[in-house]
């Protein structure tokens, strides 16, 4: 295992993962239990008579006895001596169980013999570290639950911790370059977190709609390094793959509509939005499309428009944060910061902070939902110019 990049990576999930949206994370919250010290465990190994596998020996002791990882997060391993001695795990191929066995019971028992359980997926469904028998130091997902295989998940319990880490990361970091790209928040990603993404995954046999998907994110990264040329070449081969449901579209005329804006056509970008904007796609692609149609009317100093788009924005979406900020921030562009702040603070109690900030969900959340809007607003009073009405936010944002 490597601890250096496990230990950075879980330094960006908490950082960019500020909503904890990815699954399980409000579990674990991508922090450890504390680490067993070497005498403890192997006391527990000699009580249990197995001896654990090294890299998840070395996770117990040297990250945390538990805590961040796969699914809802790793088990720790009990102290208590409660466990029973572990017998040998009977397989090294994927095993169904039987549907009328007379001995079901005793089956399913001799079935996870030298199984120590490491995370839970929910609705009865686990993984499993092998301690003994001829597949030890694997990890097995159980899926017995609904009559379901047992089945390798990894080779090692170090390759599954690596496996799921890279795919939150993958996730995580490409949710918030996409965010960045569209200019829809005041942050950045590490261009140095960008070498622990693997390379991107060979096209293979997947569905179109995935395909689509895959490309036109990594079109984002590619435009997050400012490679436009690649973005493009990858935009093309989406459309060529074709957009079948309203999500893909969208998400596509997204990509292309950034693409025309980085390249300098405002106006051909602004008409892919708009032409997007009718279609049924996922509450988040309307809101996508809204925020980045103000944003270019914003650049062409078409204030008017800008008004009548955020109203329809907040209209059309009204658990987005974004919308109200813009509200608040077309009366600082107008030469009102006053009317800005009134504007803020009466907006507060409204809508339900849809990916907003990073909020937690209190059943009252006009204080913070007020200090996660101030802030970005003093954010884009310095993108458009107005710098000196930022710390008037700024001081709201601070509390």
């Amino acid at each position: 295992m490597d601890l250096d990049v496990i230990r950075r990576g879980l330094d960006a999930l908490r950082e960019y993962d500020t909503d904890l949206d990815l699954f399980g994370a409000r579990e674990h919250r991508y922090r450890f239990k504390p680490p067993l010290d070497e005498a403890a465990l192997e006391a527990v190994e000699t009580r249990i008579g197995v001896r654990f596998p090294a890299d998840y020996r070395t996770f117990l002791t040297r990250l945390g006895n538990g805590g961040a990882g796969p699914y809802y997060g790793v088990h720790g391993v009990r102290l208590d001596g409660a466990w029973a001695r572990f017998g040998l795990f009977p397989f090294t191929e994927e095993w169904e169980p039987p549907t009328d066995d007379e001995d079901y019971d005793d089956v399913m028992e001799a079935a996870f013999e030298g199984l120590l359980p490491v995370a839970e997926h929910g609705c009865g469904y686990r993984s499993h570290l092998v301690v003994n028998g001829p597949a030890a130091g694997q990890v097995w997902g159980d899926w017995t639950c609904v009559g379901e295989a047992l089945a390798p998940q990894a080779e090692s319990f170090g390759a599954w911790y690596h496996d799921w880490l890279e795919v939150s990361l993958r996730e995580v970091l490409g949710e918030r370059i996409e965010a960045t790209v569209r200019d829809e928040t005041g942050w950045s990603v590490d261009r140095r977190l960008l070498s622990l993404l693997p390379p991107p995954l060979a096209d293979g046999d997947e569905q179109p709609a995935v395909k689509v998907l895959r490309l036109a994110g990594r079109a984002y990264l590619a435009l997050y390094e400012r490679r436009n040329s690649d973005a493009r070449d990858l935009l093309a081969q989406a459309h060529a793959v074709g957009a079948e449901g309203d999500h893909e579209a969208v998400r596509l005329a997204l990509a292309e509509a950034v693409l025309l804006r980085e390249e300098g056509g405002i106006t051909d970008a602004l008409t892919t939005v708009e032409h997007a904007i009718p279609r049924n796609g996922w509450w988040l692609d309307r809101s996508l499309l809204h925020r980045l149609r103000v944003e270019l009317l914003l650049t062409q100093s078409r204030l008017d428009d800008a008004y009548a788009a955020t109203e329809e924005h907040i209209a059309r979406c009204p658990n987005d944060d974004f919308g109200y900020v813009r509200r608040a921030l077309l009366r600082v562009l107008t030469g009102d910061p006053s009317a800005a702040e009134e504007v803020l603070r009466a907006d507060a109690p409204l809508g339900r902070g849809l990916r907003s900030a990073g909020h937690p969900r209190p059943a009252d959340r006009t204080p913070i939902a007020l200090r996660l809007r101030a802030r970005r607003l003093a954010w884009e009073c310095r993108r458009w110019g107005h710098t000196t009405d930022a710390p008037r936010f700024d001081a709201i944002a601070t509390g």
